[in-house]
């Protein structure tokens, strides 16, 4: 094994919600009579920090973005059901614990959100932390991975982050370790073959990648 620790994104990594999140923008927006955006304007207008993202489709000076992340946050949960595993993470999250290794979900949804669903989909028992967000609002994603390393004194060369966005990858060059993406969540392919990280073709590929 490469690697003693893996860090896993949550979402449009081990969670197949990429049109989940679409739904509740577009349930968002569908609340204030405005028109719905396409996939592929979600691509485009996906950013980090999110309020980036929300430039593109609403006017802050007759919303704040509080409403908007409790607005997001409700109809994310109202459309969460339809989101499964993505297809052989189960299997790969398996095969990792066979081998010496620690994996740990850092992710930018709250904890509230990410602990009950992990449950429900039977993968928490491969985790042996998990580090949401202790709010709703999708912050600190960045700084909680670093203060964890530091305070676990774990070597980041050690380490791989897997993910699928470019924000993954930013969290990934901020700990100091390696970077996986995979081109199946909220990113597009293209977007993420510009990093230069490596980028596989799907999370069923990880294992070739990290033993």
């Amino acid at each position: 094994m490469k690697y003693t620790h893996v860090f896993w994104d949550w979402n449009g990594t081990l969670i197949d919600d990429m049109e989940c999140a679409l739904n509740a923008v577009n349930s968002i927006l569908a609340k204030r009579n405005k028109e719905a955006i396409t996939k592929a304007q979600y691509y485009e207008y996906i950013d980090t920090p999110i309020k980036r993202f929300y430039d593109h489709i609403f006017d802050f000076s007759d919303i704040t973005m509080e409403e908007i992340m409790d607005d997001f946050n409700y109809f994310y949960n109202y459309h969460l059901s339809d989101s499964p595993l993505m297809n052989g993470a189960n299997s790969v999250l398996k095969e990792l614990g066979n081998y010496d290794v620690i994996q740990i979900i850092l992710s930018s949804s709250s904890n509230a959100m990410l602990l009950p669903y992990a449950e429900k989909t039977e993968v928490i028992g491969y985790f042996k932390h998990i580090l949401g967000s202790p709010d709703g609002y999708v912050n600190g994603k960045i700084e909680r991975a670093v203060q964890f390393i530091k305070e676990n004194k774990i070597n980041p060369r050690e380490c791989v982050l897997i993910g699928d966005t470019l924000h993954d990858f930013d969290t990934a060059t901020a700990i100091g370790c390696d970077c996986i993406l995979i081109p199946n969540g909220h990113q597009s392919r293209e977007d993420l073959v510009a990093t230069g990280a490596v980028v596989a073709e799907d999370i069923s590929h990880i294992l070739r990648l990290i033993i």
